[in-house]
């Protein structure tokens, strides 16, 4: 029996219910238990969330019953002390009785041909494993000081796990049309042929991956929604992205989308399945790849394609969109334009004549940006006879900045958004409507997406962003790497 995380137990979670004909009602007793609560918990994807609750009663059963439909995946019954098992719904109605010893093994079911079929699944994977433990073990403790030992003991572990695929095979096979046959033919990856010969005589070393790649999804059942209750589909979702997709944001948006349109009208597979990418790239510490996000955004959330947001959660969603869209790489900077240092002259991003411009945001009261931004002026301080230019943009203009850029000697075009604009609406809307300034460049923060300080951007001579939100250490880097790129060229 294993032990789960008590953390499922205080998150909800709202599913859109696909109704069927009937309720349910679930019978379960575990001998050794004859009081006590019992919940049942659901997979979405990777996570468990409460489904239902039960008390156990006199007699030792604990029985789950609703006139409303459950939807069909993998749940657990947990039980006091968080142990809990493993089981499938796809039938209404059925009962369950096991034992604390060996809850697998002498697990009892009536009602439930599926359930019959897993258990039966399980035994035999929980022997299999206990045969291989010891092995595993004695491979961990010798692999170094016996490396012939240990050979032998892979080829028994590779026999065994080979063993263990020849018999889900069968049994997904014989088993045809029920679900746990699916959830394994889902489970299952392809095994790519002998690689064949090239012209010249080589063998082409290129060909496995492509094959496994192009048949990944071959035998997944992309019409049952019930796969995305169990963390099958999760599982193998995460490895094609991460591990099968080259991760640059064109070829991962290409897969996203043949994938959703491979998925058709399933939707919960397709919510799954849009949420999860979309997700995993808005939070990549990779850059560029916002644009995963950005693409995802376009077209299927702004759309009408994500029927599971509110309207007040999907404007937010557009506008988070329409912020970073002009902000990904190879697009080209908004041309901000505001006052310089000396409180005279408004300058204009497009105006200033580099090769690569440094575009850095920060504040004058920013920790940070006091140990940051000194950084960038001795990086400055030798390169600047090149065609680099630094246009530093202060969140404030008062006497702290001037003093900090006078202290510091940052030799960058200064500047900021005069505090007048602030008091004096005349005077901002003869700025705006004389075209020295916009609206965009005063609402720099929205427009650069500055949420904090500092953040440099790095432009190239026709001002489109090459990289963002870069330390100075990794700026240096990046101009060396781009002058090497533009000398090959």
């Amino acid at each position: 029996m294993r032990v789960l995380s008590f953390l499922f137990l205080i998150t909800a979670f709202v599913f859109k219910a696909y109704p069927q004909d009937k309720g349910y009602e679930i019978k379960i007793k575990v001998n050794g238990y004859n009081k006590g609560t019992v919940y049942l918990a659901n997979y979405f994807g990777d996570k468990q969330y409460y489904a239902d609750t039960s008390e156990i009663d006199k007699t030792g059963w604990a029985t789950f019953k609703k006139s409303k439909p459950l939807q069909g995946g993998i749940y657990m019954a947990v039980f006091p002390g968080m142990k809990y098992f493993e089981f499938i719904f796809t039938e209404p109605r059925f009962t369950m009785e096991t034992d604390t010893l060996d809850m697998v093994k002498n697990m009892k079911i009536k009602g439930s041909k599926e359930n019959e079929l897993f258990f039966q699944y399980l035994h035999f994977i929980n022997t299999q494993s206990k045969e291989m433990q010891p092995l595993q073990e004695k491979l961990k403790a010798i692999q170094e000081a016996n490396p012939t030992e240990a050979d032998k003991i892979k080829e028994q572990l590779i026999a065994m796990d080979n063993e263990v695929k020849k018999y889900r095979l069968r049994f997904t096979e014989n088993n045809k049309g029920t679900f746990v046959a699916k959830m394994f033919q889902a489970m299952s990856e392809p095994d790519a042929p002998e690689m064949p010969t090239l012209p010249d005589g080589t063998k082409d070393s290129s060909y496995p991956f492509k094959y496994f790649k192009t048949h990944y999804w071959d035998g997944f059942d992309f019409s049952d929604d019930r796969l995305v209750r169990t963390p099958v589909f999760h599982n193998k979702l995460k490895k094609y992205f991460s591990q099968l997709v080259v991760q640059v944001p064109d070829s991962i948006n290409k897969e996203a989308d043949w994938l959703i349109e491979k998925i058709g009208p399933s939707k919960e597979l397709f919510k799954y399945t849009v949420h999860y990418i979309t997700n995993t790239y808005e939070k990549s510490n990779i850059m560029g790849m916002d644009a995963v996000f950005v693409h995802m955004g376009l077209n299927y959330y702004l759309t009408g394609k994500a029927f599971w947001m509110d309207s007040l959660n999907l404007k937010k969603f557009e506008e988070r969109v329409k912020t970073l869209e002009p902000l990904l790489i190879g697009k080209t900077a908004h041309n901000i334009s505001l006052i310089d240092i000396n409180g005279k002259n408004w300058i204009k991003l497009h105006d200033v004549k580099a090769e690569f411009t440094i575009l850095a945001f920060w504040d004058p009261d920013c920790g940070h940006c006091k140990k940051e931004i000194p950084k960038l002026a001795e990086y400055y301080n030798t390169v600047k006879h090149k065609s680099i230019k630094v246009y530093a943009v202060s969140s404030h203009e008062d006497d702290k900045w001037k003093e900090f850029v006078k202290e510091k000697q940052l030799d960058f075009i200064n500047v900021a958004v005069p505090v007048k604009v602030f008091s004096d609406q005349n005077y901002t809307n003869e700025m705006v409507l004389s075209g020295v300034t916009d609206v965009k460049s005063l609402n720099y923060h929205n427009t650069f997406d500055i949420y904090s300080t500092p953040v440099i951007y790095l432009l190239d001579k026709d001002k489109k962003i090459i990289a963002k939100r870069l330390d100075v250490e990794n700026l240096e880097k990046l101009i060396e790497f781009e002058y090497k790129k533009n000398e090959k060229q």
